[in-house]
């Protein structure tokens, strides 16, 4: 037999392993029957899919009873035996290297399984839509090998693992034709897959609405929710993005990245976690660079908003550089906050760290406002390599002093006395309440600040964080006990 001729009869035997369709194309939405976030090019992740640690058994438990009845829902299993449907869902799991997450999803998509208190019969078997045309009869002698709650989910599973995936590794392209960087045409709205994730959901259910559907179930039970100041890169996407007032905001470069945290502070999470954000304004310029718009005005990017030079003398004064200029529009400022200018009377514009001689206690002076930082950890933390200039105590008395210099938002710490880890959001200390929940999280056991406990005594105590809501009513503190 020559290999033209064998290659020719695996290609056959491939698509007759997949005669079967799976579903039959529902009835068409609008494109615009989309929510904020939801991106048809990229549903989920291939980890989201196929992250068979996604869920321990235990998690994969308690969420079920957590949610509805299925975790103790008596099944029996293709071997014949009946045992508590999680048991099954966990068997075919593990069997097809499947994240469990991506099979309760899919479970409640098809037949809202997983939120019923009180699953019927019709429901279980036919929990994962497999091989159920819209139109058909679900009494249709075809299809009855594929009845039952366990044959359903082991046929989705193997369909996703064995079939579409082989196909997309091997041959570019699932039986229907869908794979990644092809563009089709869904509900009249153009579609290219980004992943093999997103290629096998549209092979699965070709339509907007179920895989939008999907969608929301996945935000809703697994999205990550992230204080204010959180820095989070997409991944595989490699975007960057400020987590700011339950909006997402782009760094629209490195250097724009790299002026405003330590890169070794930024949480590598899903983009699946990432689109459950709103998109807000990007971060488009780096702190302290000077930007002019088409008015020819110049302003200086700070902390908390822009400040307008006051023409060339004061610019010429400050010592600021023609080529360190960026060019930019006055709608790319909008989003900042206009702050008072900068004039000739203006002190350290670009702010400063100064000490008297007869004192230990560094300030940081911007605009004419002085704030102590009253622990050497927030000169680690903040200003690494910054110079402490040495001034007379008349130079510092002249400044108003404003609050002391404040932990930043997003910042891990705990107290040397205190096994209790918080994240710090608009000035409040949000206690993490377990190690599981820190490490769901992404966080780093390594960015955890070990503060003097005075740091820590002018702010107030939050609400405890927990991953699926911003707002959680139990306030209990997770003790370190680091890996």
């Amino acid at each position: 037999m020559t290999s033209k001729n064998l290659k020719a009869i695996i290609v056959i035997l491939a698509a007759a392993c997949l005669a079967v369709p799976p579903f039959a194309a529902k009835a068409q939405v609008a494109a615009t029957d989309t929510y904020a976030g939801f991106d048809p090019n990229i549903i989920l992740t291939d980890d989201d899919v196929f992250d068979v640690y996604g869920m321990n058994y235990d998690y994969l438990k308690n969420f079920l009873r957590s949610k509805g009845a299925l975790a103790d829902t008596q099944v029996t299993d293709i071997d014949g035996v009946d045992k508590p449907a999680v048991d099954v869902i966990w068997r075919v799991a593990n069997s097809y290297k499947l994240n469990p997450k991506y099979l309760i999803a899919l479970l409640q998509k098809e037949q809202s399984l997983v939120e019923d208190s009180s699953p019927s019969q019709r429901q279980l078997d036919w929990a994962a839509g497999y091989a159920v045309c819209d139109s058909c009869s679900k009494d249709d002698p075809d299809i009855q090998q594929f009845k039952g709650f366990a044959n359903q989910v082991e046929w989705a599973a193997k369909q996703h693992r064995e079939k579409y995936l082989l196909q997309l590794l091997s041959f570019g392209s699932t039986i229907s034709g869908k794979a990644v960087g092809k563009s089709m045409n869904i509900d009249g709205q153009t579609v290219t897959p980004a992943n093999n994730a997103t290629a096998m959901l549209y092979t699965y259910t070709p339509h907007l609405h179920g895989n939008y559907n999907l969608w929301k179930i996945w935000q809703r039970w697994f999205s990550l929710v992230y204080p204010t100041g959180t820095i989070v890169r997409g991944t595989p996407s490699g975007k960057t993005y400020l987590i700011q007032n339950g909006q997402k905001r782009l760094f629209a470069s490195d250097d724009v990245l790299l002026s405003m945290v330590d890169p070794d502070k930024v949480l590598e999470i899903s983009d699946t976690d990432v689109s459950a954000y709103p998109e807000g304004d990007k971060m488009r310029f780096p702190k302290f660079s000077i930007v002019k718009t088409e008015k020819d005005e110049m302003y200086l990017i700070v902390s908390s908003g822009r400040r307008l030079i006051d023409g060339q003398a004061v610019f010429k004064k400050f010592g600021f550089m023609t080529d360190d200029v960026i060019d930019g529009t006055e709608a790319q400022l909008t989003d900042l906050a206009i702050l008072e200018p900068i004039t000739a009377k203006t002190s350290f514009p670009q702010g400063a760290l100064l000490k008297s001689s007869k004192s230990s206690t560094v300030w940081y002076v911007e605009n004419s406002i002085k704030h102590a930082l009253n622990d050497e950890v927030f000169l680690k933390l903040y200003f690494p390599s910054r110079p402490i200039k040495t001034v007379a105590i008349a130079t510092l008395d002249a400044f108003a002093k404003g609050d002391d210099y404040a932990l930043q938002n997003g910042e891990l710490v705990r107290s040397k006395t205190s096994p209790a880890v918080y994240v710090i959001e608009q000035g409040t200390l949000r206690a993490i309440p377990s190690a599981d929940i820190f490490e769901t999280m992404n966080y780093q056991w390594k960015n955890v600040v070990v503060v003097p406990d005075h740091v820590l005594t002018p702010y107030s105590v939050g609400l405890a964080l927990t991953p699926e809501s911003p707002i959680a009513a139990d306030a209990t503190q997770l003790t370190v006990n680091q890996p």
